[in-house]
């Protein structure tokens, strides 16, 4: 609310249409209306909008990290990206849901070498216990001795 004032003698010197008028926090006389004027209201508007648009964006980034799943094995908070991943439609390929995205990999790279592990015991010939316990025998062949 803006405050304006003036002294009888310039109102009757001047008349109220001249620049007598002086409003508090302005430096001089003004015209009725131009003291009544908020030239400065907009950007003030405009400022104070901007503020509380920066406290409220900085109030919901704090309510989403204090949501923000924490890892059960290492204690770390999940990264934007694992949270994503755990909460999407597709959350049954992310694995366990309660571990961060570093434990997770450490799952995947275990389950991987565990397979590979297995396909590659799949894949090599069987070996029989008979040639691997015991030594060659010497002279069997054409030429063997006999005892």
């Amino acid at each position: 609310m803006p405050v304006v004032f003036t002294t009888l003698e310039q109102l009757q010197e001047h008349g109220a249409g001249a620049a007598v008028w002086r409003r508090l926090g302005r430096e001089r006389e003004q015209t009725l209306t131009a003291a009544l004027d908020n030239p400065d209201g907009d950007a003030l508007y405009r400022r104070q909008y901007a503020q509380a648009d920066a406290e409220e964006e900085r109030r919901r980034a704090a309510e989403r990290e204090a949501r923000r799943p924490v890892c059960k094995r290492c204690g770390r908070k999940f990264t934007d990206q694992r949270w994503e991943e755990t909460t999407a439609r597709t959350a049954w390929k992310a694995g366990d849901l309660a571990v961060c995205g570093t434990c997770h990999a450490g799952d995947v790279a275990r389950e991987e070498a565990t397979a590979e592990t297995a396909r590659l015991q799949a894949a090599a010939p069987p070996e029989s216990e008979h040639t691997h316990h015991q030594e060659p025998d010497r002279g069997r062949g054409w030429f063997r001795r006999r005892t």
